[in-house]
Formats: C-alpha cells, sequence, structure tokens
C-alpha cells in the first residue's frame, strides 16, 4: 500500500515512518494540508491566508537506533505558526536547530531543546530546520535531566559543536547504511547530554534519583498485576512494602496513584492493539489489561488517545502496509518509507 493518496500524506503516515517526502508533487492547494498531515503527531501546523497558495517544502529523515534525526528545507514557504499539546503515546525530546538563510548565507541560527511530554507553541520563516528525536527509554535518571532543561537555549559555549556534530550527521547519514547507523545512539545521546544539561539539573537528578528508582519499580508491578481487575493503589502500596501515604506522595505531581495504574493499563493495551501481529480481540485486550466492561475500556482509551481501540487497530494494520515496496514509477509525490 503507497504511503500517500490522491489527497496527500495517509492518514497513518507520520515523520516518523517516512524517509522522504516532498510537496512538489502536488497541487499547490494540496500542499499545506499535505505537510501538515506529516507533522500531525508533534505539532499542528495552523493555516494561513499565504498557505493556501503553495507550500513548497521537503523532509527526509533517518534513524540512529531509537533516535531519529530529521532535516526540513523550506523553498520559499511562508511564514509558519504552530503548537503542541501533549499525546500521551508521543514524549520525545527534540533538540532542534533552525536556520534562516540569505543570500549571503545563514542569517540567524536558533539551538533548542524541548519535550513532546509539554505543550508550546510559536512561529517562524526559518529556511532550514534539522531535529534529533530523542525517546525516552528505561533511564529513569536521563529523563529527569531532560525534562529539567525543556525550552532550554543552549549555550554559546556548546552549540557550535552540536551544530557541527547534527550538520555533520546530515551530510553523512545518507551514504550510511541502517546497521551502521544504529551504532551512532548512544554517543549521540551521551553528546547532548553533557552539552545541554547544567551542573545544577545533574544535582536536583540526583536528589530525584531514589524517587525515580521507586516510579520504575511501581511501573513494573503494574505490568505484572494488570491482568487483575482489582488490582489497585492499596496492593501496589503492598507489593513495594510502602506506606499509602508514601506512595500517595510519589505521584501526586502526576495525577496520582490510580491514574497511574490505569494509564499503564491503557499503554500496553495502545501497544497491543498497535501491533498487526496481536491477534485478539479488542475486547480480550481490554480484559487481559484490566477492564472487565468493553464500553469502560473504550471510554477510557478515547478520552486518554483521542481515538477508539478500534481505529488503533486499525491505524496499526495500515501502518504494517507502509514497509511494502511502492511500484516503480509512479507519478505521487516524492514519499519513501523509512528503513
Amino acid at each position: 500500500m503507497p504511503a500517500f493518496s490522491h489527497g496527500g500524506v495517509r492518514k497513518d503516515v507520520n515523520l516518523f515512518s517516512v524517509a522522504h517526502f516532498c510537496t512538489t508533487g502536488l497541487k499547490a492547494e494540496e500542499q499545506f494540508d499535505a505537510w501538515r498531515t506529516l507533522h500531525r503527531d508533534t505539532i499542528e501546523l495552523l493555516p494561513t491566508r499565504e498557505t493556501s497558495a503553495g507550500f513548497a517544502a521537503e523532509f527526509s529523515s533517518w534513524q540512529l537506533g531509537e533516535l531519529v534525526l530529521t532535516h526540513i528545507a523550506y523553498s520559499g514557504a511562508p511564514d509558519r505558526q504552530w503548537r503542541h499539546h501533549p499525546k500521551s503515546y508521543l514524549d520525545h525530546w527534540c533538540l532542534v536547530l533552525a536556520r534562516t538563510a540569505s543570500a549571503s548565507g545563514w542569517t540567524s541560527e536558533d539551538l533548542s531543546f524541548r519535550s513532546l511530554a509539554m505543550p508550546f507553541e510559536g512561529r517562524a520563516e526559518d529556511s532550514e530546520v534539522i531535529t534529533l528525536y530523542i525517546p525516552r527509554d528505561q533511564r529513569p535518571t536521563d529523563e529527569q535531566r531532560f525534562d529539567g532543561v525543556h525550552g532550554l537555549e543552549v549555550s554559546q559555549d556548546f552549540a557550535p559543536l552540536l551544530i557541527g556534530y547534527i550538520d555533520s550527521l546530515v551530510r553523512q547519514l545518507p551514504h550510511v547504511s541502517p546497521e551502521h547507523a544504529a551504532n551512532l545512539e548512544m554517543p549521540t545521546r551521551a553528546l547532548v547530554a553533557a552539552c545541554i544539561i547544567p551542573q545544577s539539573v545533574y544535582q536536583e537528578a540526583a536528589r530525584a534519583s531514589l524517587g525515580s528508582v521507586l516510579v520504575d519499580r511501581a511501573r513494573n508491578v503494574v505490568r505484572q498485576n494488570m491482568a487483575s481487575p482489582d488490582f489497585g493503589p492499596e496492593r501496589l502500596a503492598r507489593l513495594l512494602a510502602m506506606s499509602r501515604s508514601k506512595l500517595y506522595r510519589l505521584f501526586e505531581q502526576s495525577g496520582g496513584v490510580a491514574h497511574f495504574i490505569n494509564r499503564e493499563r491503557l499503554r500496553e493495551a495502545h501497544h497491543r492493539l498497535s501491533s498487526h501481529r496481536e491477534t485478539l480481540s479488542i475486547h480480550a485486550i481490554g480484559n487481559e489489561v484490566g477492564f472487565i466492561d468493553h464500553s469502560t475500556f473504550s471510554r477510557a482509551f478515547r478520552r486518554e488517545f483521542g481515538y477508539s481501540p478500534t481505529e488503533a487497530r486499525e491505524r496499526g494494520l495500515a501502518q504494517s502496509f507502509v514497509d511494502e515496496p511502492e511500484t516503480a514509477g509512479s507519478a505521487e509525490p516524492c514519499l519513501s518509507r523509512a528503513s
């Protein structure tokens, strides 16, 4: 199944699944909507009077293990306005290099760091944007450190080092195999952390490390027991050998213990529904993560993710087709799949 339709980018395609896309193969009035669809999971691009007249832009991306590096070049595209509302299934950190060009070269360079787990909005007329997406993983201390620098403009001491490095990646990655590119994940992540995290944040992360370990332990306990509908805060406290008051304090900044448990149930359901290899029915998956009533599960799922369990399964099935080779000689816009 091709990753585009006659109206632009297919609804199940996003910038994490596409290696290359440009709008020039589309009609002028379709270009902005296609570009907007491509970015819908990370930012909401807002249409303006100028965007309807054409939106020339080109997108490329590469995977470095679990990291994703994207490069965007705008060719006379109008000013852009965007906003981001956090989505529970997408909480990456982003290192963003935005540039504005002139006939004599770059007139401005802005290197910043932000988290997709937090809201933000902006306006720009950049000519080039390079973004490194860093997923959250099993390093709780990194989560504390990176979240502490959301919205940071990288200091002038380290900005040239990071700019030179990501520029080099954009130049060289087209010539590097995916297997070798994966080896760059850890050194790239380490370099970003060394350059953006101030000493004060390291100290704060050290003080919070015990809490992070406890949250990670709690998450593992929830995953092991979520099939039981009766599993709740009291049993979690017993299994962690922790008083209920201490457990409640641990999660009071993130919506409470019950919210944490419910969110882990829903995330597991979302993960399974998004896998085309999962054969259980939606109702059975809901039961296995602790929801007895199907309608309760569906309402909670939609409230958490913004779409129904059925839509999540359809997205997962559609995404599995993105990896299929496209028909040679297609006259559609220049879009190719990520490796």
